[in-house]
């Protein structure tokens, strides 16, 4: 089973939307690792406690720890279905998305 860690900030559009984040999280990756289920657990970051360029950042990381081997192309494809769906939910666009998936084969 995969694990999904994502940080977002309190306040957030992220934040008020944890539950369909959940959802497409989960849904994606059992559509890209044949119905594989994963978990999802959300880190909210306090006001003041994450900044971009000096400024309250507006970014989300999401970390997916999975024990698939990809090609290029599948990860590509795994990696920007994340941040399409996130984009969706939260009207981020990819410049406040930030997504990281280590293989632990």
């Amino acid at each position: 089973m995969s694990r999904f860690s994502c940080f977002i900030q309190e306040g957030s559009t992220a934040a008020a939307s944890t539950d369909a984040l959940e959802q497409r999280l989960q849904a994606h990756h059992a559509d890209h690792f044949d119905g594989e289920s994963s978990t999802v657990a959300f880190v909210v970051a306090p006001t003041g406690y994450m900044f971009t360029e000096g400024k309250q950042s507006s970014s989300s990381v999401i970390a997916c720890a999975t024990a698939h081997t990809t090609t290029r192309p599948e990860r590509e494809t795994y990696m920007r279905g994340i941040c399409d769906l996130w984009s969706e939910v939260t009207g981020c666009t990819g410049h406040e998305i930030v997504v990281s998936v280590p293989e632990a084969v």
